[in-house]
């Protein structure tokens, strides 16, 4: 198992690097082929159905906790019944999804009606009705997610992903040939989901043999189920009001031209999140073994700062190479017209930094039932971020909003949720940041070396070439600072076992 775990980590972060090329590749195609207007109301409408694909994950979360729970105890029959329980929970939810899409329709008709042409509200329309039907096959295949992670099959999870991950965009480029709307894009994704779902189900059923037998209603079970997925509804409203709100602001204010602008640089924090929650899913069934079985608090507060420390080896990486030659990037990209896209991605990447790398953490929270927390915590700074976002928009514009977004995540995923940590889940926060700070040190050195080559001397920042070769003495110089000040033996070890794997003639 602990190979399966090793061999998933693995393809996530291949999945992860693969959505990121995707990504670079797919953004500029699609906007040339819908135009700036649709890609904003893509964003607006689309992403929001993008979310609710990621809901599968999240929601399975909770009936892998209590599925996990009794496969580490040996109860066949209540881990069955777990999943027969949780999907009749489901049916119910996914009714009240489809009311709340309803409702949502409404309410957007009527407030978008100033700002929006009649065209462009008949297409939204018609995308929010696609995500309704989206939220139900999500909803409905919760439990075959959960029983594959539960088992942990990885391997065939992140396989799948990652066949839906390439094929999308190559699918939605194909019918925009013909269709070029932003309605075209939202029903190819939610076909993809359909048929990824379909795929994982029938896994579930003939491979596994993993079945949903019903063996009676436990109140007891259900109630705990319905607890916990309380906590993480709470905390998806809290996200979708989270990320979504700067730009359905946006939309409001200023239109879908800006929300395009906007989206741009979400784009680019959204692939940060990627990458830095690549992995964490990986690590319930260990999680819960060191809880559930083996009663291992120590345990599980060394693998939050050991997974901690990987994770931020990666995104200051990332964050720092970003920072330098993050604007060039973006040109090369999207073209010019952007720049507030780069400002909006940095101002959230850098507090973002802070809630990623412990992103093992809510992983945690998932397994010791404690995350209703961070729910109620994040519905708080959702609504601070709003009233924020209204205020540093009309002061400061596109980079205002971000700006809100900033300072809430500050305040919630920086402050509020380490104190959390430390004094409630028992972790070693001081121990973690203690860790962490080895590792940020060369890599504010490594960037500041890399910044001032690049901004004062003279380099052709317009060129292929030179780009190229500025993010390889950047690579060069934040791997050397690292090796030399930074990482531990462990990670030492790690690198040369990967390297030696990879590049056999490596000793």
């Amino acid at each position: 198992m602990a190979n399966s775990r090793r061999v998933g980590a693995l393809l996530s972060y291949v999945y992860m690097a693969v959505n990121v090329l995707v990504q670079l590749i797919y953004v500029p195609l699609l906007l040339g082929s819908i135009g700036r207007d649709e890609y904003g109301m893509y964003q607006l409408i689309g992403s929001i159905m993008a979310y609710v694909i990621s809901i599968n994950g999240v929601l399975s979360a909770g009936v892998g906790r209590f599925y996990c729970k009794y496969i580490a105890e040996g109860d066949r029959e209540k881990a069955e019944n777990t999943l027969a329980i949780s999907r009749r929970i489901y049916w119910i939810m996914s009714v009240l999804a489809l009311l709340a899409v309803g409702i949502l329709t409404v309410i957007f008709r009527i407030v978008y009606s100033s700002s929006f042409t009649s065209a462009q509200i008949e297409e939204c329309t018609g995308m929010l009705l696609v995500l309704g039907i989206n939220t139900v096959v999500t909803m409905n295949n919760t439990v075959s997610i959960a029983a594959i992670t539960a088992h942990e099959r990885f391997v065939f999870l992140k396989l799948s992903s990652l066949v839906v991950l390439i094929a999308q965009p190559i699918l939605v480029i194909f019918f925009t040939g013909f269709f070029p709307n932003a309605l075209t894009v939202t029903v190819v994704i939610f076909a993809m989901n359909a048929a990824c779902a379909g795929v994982q189900s029938l896994y579930r059923r003939n491979i596994l043999k993993v079945g949903r037998n019903y063996y009676g209603w436990d109140s007891r079970l259900a109630k705990a189920l319905l607890s916990f997925s309380g906590a993480i509804v709470m905390v998806t409203l809290a996200d979708q009001i989270f990320w979504k709100t700067d730009q359905l602001i946006v939309g409001y204010m200023f239109g879908a031209g800006s929300v395009a602008v906007y989206a741009v640089g979400a784009q680019i924090y959204q692939m940060y999140m990627n990458i830095g929650t690549a992995a964490g899913a990986i690590f319930l069934p260990r999680v819960s073994e060191l809880y559930h079985k083996e009663h291992d608090f120590k345990g599980m507060s060394d693998l939050f700062i050991k997974f901690g420390r990987l994770n931020c080896l990666l995104l200051l990486f990332v964050l720092g190479g970003f920072a330098v030659f993050g604007l060039d990037f973006i040109k090369m990209w999207v073209g010019d017209g952007y720049f507030e896209s780069y400002l909006i991605a940095l101002i959230v990447m850098i507090p973002f930094t802070i809630d990623l790398i412990q992103s093992l953490g809510l992983t945690i929270l998932q397994v010791t039932n404690q995350y209703y927390f961070r729910g109620a915590m994040y519905l708080i700074i959702a609504l601070l971020n709003i009233f924020l976002t209204f205020v540093l928009l009309a002061v400061w514009g596109l980079p205002g909003a971000a700006l809100s977004t900033a300072v809430s995540m500050l305040v919630g995923n920086g402050l509020i949720m380490n104190w959390y940590y430390s004094r409630k889940v028992g972790l070693d926060v001081r121990g973690f940041w203690k860790e962490i700070t080895r590792i940020i040190l060369p890599a504010f050195a490594a960037t500041g070396l890399s910044a001032a080559a690049w901004f004062f001397l003279p380099v052709n920042h317009g060129g292929i070439v030179s780009f190229l070769l500025g993010c390889v003495l950047y690579g060069f110089l934040y791997v050397l600072f690292e090796w030399l000040f930074g990482v531990n033996a462990y990670e030492k070890n790690l690198l040369k076992s990967f390297v030696g794997k990879v590049v056999p003639f490596v000793k």
